[in-house]
């Protein structure tokens, strides 16, 4: 990663998930929350049978879809709870390029793309960690920087919470 302050010399594939999880969008949202927890991720990229990328499917999808509605997970599948079309940027993009275009249109997933494919995803806790980095450098109280990363920030605030174990599901 590049040691200069400016974080527009942040590139965005230097600091994104390559963990990018690709799901038929006939899959039930049972077993994609099930391989959310497993993998520990947040979101699942969804394609149609030609595997071309038509959505995604996040905690807040799930939550919104099936939790808020109160239905049950077992009996929709991705297309109904997907978010579409996947916004994606150039792996070639700064932070500020992501930060911007995430927050305009109030997202927490960012997909990164190079050569038409996903390569990546960027997320809230991605750049929390890059804030954390910056903040550890100007020698603050080690206490501010775990309340920093660890911080659940409300999701109307734009924030995220962090994977549950299956333990925690039970």
């Amino acid at each position: 990663m590049h040691t200069s302050d400016d974080s527009q010399s942040i590139y965005i594939h230097e600091i994104m998930s390559k963990n990018v999880v690709k799901i038929g969008y006939k899959t039930s949202a049972l077993e994609i929350s099930k391989t959310m927890v497993k993998q520990r991720i947040s979101s699942v990229v969804i394609i149609d049978n030609h595997n071309k990328i038509i959505g995604i499917v996040t905690e807040k999808d799930l939550i919104k879809e099936i939790c808020a509605k109160n239905l049950l997970a077992n009996t929709l599948t991705a297309e109904k709870v997907m978010s579409s079309p996947l916004i994606s940027i150039s792996k070639k993009s700064t932070i500020n390029d992501a930060t911007k275009l995430m927050v305009e249109k109030r997202i927490k997933h960012l997909a990164i793309h190079e050569n038409n494919d996903i390569i990546g995803i960027l997320t809230t806790y991605d750049l929390i960690k890059v804030l954390r980095n910056k903040i550890k450098s100007m020698d603050l109280d080690s206490n501010l920087l775990d309340a920093i990363s660890m911080a659940d920030i409300p999701l109307e605030e734009g924030g995220f919470s962090l994977p549950l174990s299956e333990d925690e599901l039970k």
